[in-house]
Formats: C-alpha cells, structure tokens, sequence
C-alpha cells in the first residue's frame, strides 16, 4: 500500500527530483537542540530558527525528529502526518532510501518526522554507541541542504546521544528558572563522558536563554550566572516570554509565521542572524512590551477558550 504523507498549503512540488539534481558539494550545517529537560523551549527554538533560516534567509532546511513526542512535525503541520518512514525507523534500518524519508512541509524546508512506535522505540534504545550513525543515514541529504535542524528528546538517552554525536553544534536551550544550570551542568558532564567513550573532540556548544522577562530580577541574575559559566558561548539574543507561541503551535505553525511582529518573533529573527554570523543592522530592543496588551489578551483567551476575533485559532 502507498504511504500518504501531509504536505501543508496545497504544494504537490517536484521536491524529491529537485533534491537528487540540485547537490551541494559541502555538507549541511547539523544543529542539534538538547536539554534533559522538558518543557524549555527546545522543540519550538528549533522549529521556529528552521522556518527563519527557510524562509528569511533562502536556505535550503531539513529537520529531524528525533523525538517520539513528533513536536517537531506538529508545530510544522496543522494536519495528521501518516507516514510508517520515521526517524526512528530510519536509525534502526540497515539500509534506507532518504527520500522516502522527506517530506516537504515548505518551499525551502523539509521534515523527517517521528512518532511513538513501540518497537521501534525500544530498537532505538538498545542501539549501540555508534559513532556517525545519523549522519551515515542521512547519506547523500546532508549534501542537499544547507542546515539539518535535529530536535532531541527530553532525557539523556540514546537518541539524544545520537542527534549529539551527528551534530556541528550543539545548542542548549535553556529556560530561566531554578533548575535550568543544573541541568545544563548534566547535559554537558554526559556529553563529555559519551566523548571520551567515542575518544572523540566534543563539537561546538552554544546556550540561549528561552522564555525571558528583562523585568524579572531573578532572570536578570541567571543571565549573568550563565555569561559567567559560558562567556562568548552564550547567544546574545535571548527569547522573551510570549503567549504568542502557544497560540502557534496550535496551529501547526512558528510564531514567526502567524505574529510575526511578536516579541518573540523577533528574537527567533535575530537569534537566526546571529547564527548564520549576519551584520546585525539596527539593534533590537532590549525591552520591547509594546506587544503586552495583546500578550494579555492572548493569556486570556487560553484560560476562557474564547479567542479574540482578529486572529484565526484552531478552534474558532
């Protein structure tokens, strides 16, 4: 039987002939987003700097799940994704086709999506510590694009190890709260055990700060525990507290997309340039709450389930 897969916004494009014909010859840029934790902005840091690089910078994407939850699909595409081809499958296979694999979610951005599968999950988890094994089933596709977006699980198990192993760099997202630098102290202990293990040089790691309120004396005092800890190695764009994003979410979309002059949205814009070592041009605001009446209203409308008017949500 054919497998169906969701391709939003009515796009039946030529993808998988114009990916075997249009190679690039150096190899894609791996990010892989960590934290053990869940909860902190991992999955839609990596959602949203993936539709920014897509669709702000004409850069060629592909994003890999590695995440059972498939956040990363969800927040990508408002409908159901069927496909048996996920990321779990694909590390598990010996030997893989990795165009079945892609689906195309944007014009210049790609999906290898992930969903719970028993099975599979617990093949996963008793993989061995190959090195290089993502990048080994990525094959030909890390030449086809210019960055791989690799979403991992909350937790410090094998696919985490996996997505770290594949990466160039390593970004820690954080969220302000107490237990955030404890657990980026464990995240990067186990990165050096692994590391050792392989006898293997850790790659690059870089830390920024989600869900931030320049008003809040406490995350005003963790920023500067963590510049002292990471120094150079903490992004200088930070990404503000936003409503905003939920919203989003829900609506298989990034922040950048559907508000995308949000306060959040911005950060994600300056957060890309950042990384893609772009001139910064005007400098954005440190504190910008022009959008705080709608943040409010957006709060609101959650807790009633009575959405304003002017904004399309899923359940209006």
């Amino acid at each position: 039987m054919q497998e169906q897969t969701c391709v939003p916004f009515g796009a039946k494009r030529l993808r998988q002939e114009t990916l075997l014909t249009q190679s690039k010859k150096e190899p894609a840029q791996v990010l892989a987003f960590v934290n053990q934790k869940g909860g902190t902005g991992k999955t839609t840091t990596a959602q949203n700097l993936a539709v920014c690089f897509g669709l702000h910078h004409n850069k060629r994407v592909l994003c890999v799940d590695l995440d059972p939850q498939g956040n990363l699909g969800h927040g990508l595409v408002y409908e159901q994704i069927n496909t048996p081809k996920t990321a779990d499958r694909l590390l598990v296979v010996p030997k893989v086709n990795i165009n079945e694999y892609i689906i195309p979610v944007r014009p210049t951005i790609d999906l290898i999506h992930n969903k719970f599968q028993k099975e599979q999950r617990e093949a996963v988890d008793r993989l061995p510590l190959y090195p290089n094994l993502l990048r080994k089933q990525l094959g030909s596709a890390l030449t086809q694009y210019d960055y791989v977006i690799v979403d991992t699980p909350a937790g410090l198990c094998r696919s985490t190890q996996i997505g770290i192993d594949a990466a160039d760099q390593v970004v820690l997202v954080v969220s302000c709260g107490m237990y955030g630098l404890k657990g980026m102290v464990a995240v990067i202990d186990w990165m050096a055990g692994i590391y050792n293990r392989l006898a293997r040089p850790m790659p690059s790691i870089k830390v920024v700060l989600n869900n931030y309120d320049e008003r809040r004396r406490f995350d005003r005092e963790f920023r500067r525990e963590i510049l002292h800890i990471f120094g150079d190695d903490l992004f200088q764009t930070h990404i503000r507290t936003s409503t905003r994003i939920i919203e989003a979410a829900a609506q298989g979309m990034s922040v950048v997309e559907s508000s995308p002059l949000c306060s959040a949205a911005e950060d994600f814009k300056w957060l890309s340039r950042e990384i893609l070592g772009l001139p910064p041009g005007d400098e954005p605001p440190v504190e910008s709450y022009r959008f705080a009446e709608e943040e409010v209203v957006f709060e609101r409308a959650l807790l009633t389930g009575q959405p304003p008017n002017k904004f399309r949500t899923p359940w209006a």
